[in-house]
């Protein structure tokens, strides 16, 4: 019997073995939650809306603000980087708020994106988190 290298796809393991008859069997092994619907979502969204400040990799384009990884913003306190995305962040450079812009959903799947790409290691926004959010508005953020 063959053993064909074992091939990894960021969490996804492919491990292809052709038996004695010639017949090929592909093993998946574990599911990313990179795969998630959400997080695909989001990542069109930063592609779309995003990647021009915040650069491809999430290192920042501009200013140091703008940088994503590693970013006690991003990772820490799910309301205070809905309510960076949702109202916008003022400082070195300008962030606009995207609260008229983009849907719960859509909010909630950037968010989650930006907290789980790259070396990014937080736990996913829900639509629920951002609505409740939302509707307490711009003073719960602080503005």
């Amino acid at each position: 019997m063959k053993i064909f290298p074992v091939v990894h796809f960021r969490r996804i393991t492919i491990a292809a073995f052709l038996g004695i008859m010639g017949l090929a069997t592909v093993v998946v092994v574990g599911c990313s939650e990179k795969k998630a619907p959400s997080f695909l979502q989001g990542q069109e969204i930063f592609k779309a809306d995003c990647l021009a400040c915040h650069g491809a990799n999430g290192g920042g384009v501009l200013y140091p603000k703008t940088v994503l990884v590693n970013s006690a913003l991003v990772t820490g306190d799910p309301n205070k980087v809905i309510a960076v995305i949702l109202f916008g962040r003022e400082g070195e450079g300008v962030m606009p708020g995207w609260y008229m812009n983009l849907s719960d959903q859509e909010v909630a799947a950037v968010a989650t994106y930006i907290r789980q790409d790259w070396s990014n290691r937080a736990g996913p926004i829900t639509p629920a988190m951002v609505a409740e959010f939302r509707a307490k508005g711009k003073k719960a953020a602080g503005k």
